[in-house]
């Protein structure tokens, strides 16, 4: 077939039978008796001018063309693959994995780890952002196989959402791929660039159309994922 061009008029059919079924006229049913020689008539192009496509050539465009509207994660760039063991905070980092690089759904991590000293570090995460950063290969990206297979730690970094270490006392805020930050006093606010939603951190002002997950992970520490659901991706 050489290059395999999407054909969005084929996803108004659910089967080749319903596409072929499509070029039939009232007059074929009334001439031609057996459903299979009509078939064939069809196929032979007497009734359009257009190519009529054969069984394999109608799904391997139907497919190409679902692909384009939603596109497959290659399961290279899946990390929770990698998933070792039952920790509610990496299981639900898994089950997060795929809608956010589908732009389907947006999370924000809020990550609070005590240190060996002692001291807190916290920070938001934008989640699929960090992901896509690790994907490209990006210097200083959080390895999110390792995380996942349990070879090392996640941890806030400065240049997330918002950093906190309170032992440094070192506050930073950043925009990320996703997201502008605001905030007003000591309540963190976040808008999403697609769809311009605002998402309040601080349970005062409810979560509209966030749902808020809270997990105490003994593989992460305390972790708060504000879920999303984007309506115009960025």
């Amino acid at each position: 077939m050489g290059v395999i061009r999407p054909d969005f008029g084929l996803l108004q059919f659910d089967n080749y039978s319903d596409y072929i079924k499509s070029f039939i006229s009232i007059e074929d049913r009334r001439y031609l008796e057996y459903s299979s020689a009509i078939n064939q008539y069809v196929k032979l192009g007497y009734r359009t001018t257009s190519k009529i496509l054969e069984n394999d050539e109608f799904n391997k465009i139907r497919d190409k063309t679902l692909e384009v509207l939603y596109p497959r994660i290659q399961l290279s760039l899946q990390c929770g693959q990698y998933l070792k063991g039952n920790d509610p905070g990496l299981v639900a980092l898994a089950e997060r994995e795929v809608p956010n690089l589908l732009q389907k759904l947006s999370t924000i991590i809020f990550l609070l780890v005590r240190q060996p000293s002692g001291f807190d570090i916290s920070g938001y995460i934008d989640y699929a952002d960090s992901l896509r950063q690790y994907n490209l290969r990006t210097i200083g990206a959080t390895n999110w196989k390792g995380i996942f297979e349990g070879t090392c730690k996640l941890r806030p970094k400065s240049n997330n959402l918002s950093f906190y270490d309170l032992h440094r006392k070192l506050v930073t805020y950043n925009d990320s791929g996703n997201y502008q930050t605001m905030h007003v006093g000591q309540s963190m606010i976040f808008m999403h660039k697609g769809d311009h939603k605002v998402i309040h951190m601080d349970s005062h002002h409810g979560t509209g159309s966030v749902k808020r997950t809270m997990i105490n992970s003994p593989a992460l520490g305390t972790m708060v994922l504000y879920d999303h659901v984007v309506r115009k991706p960025v």
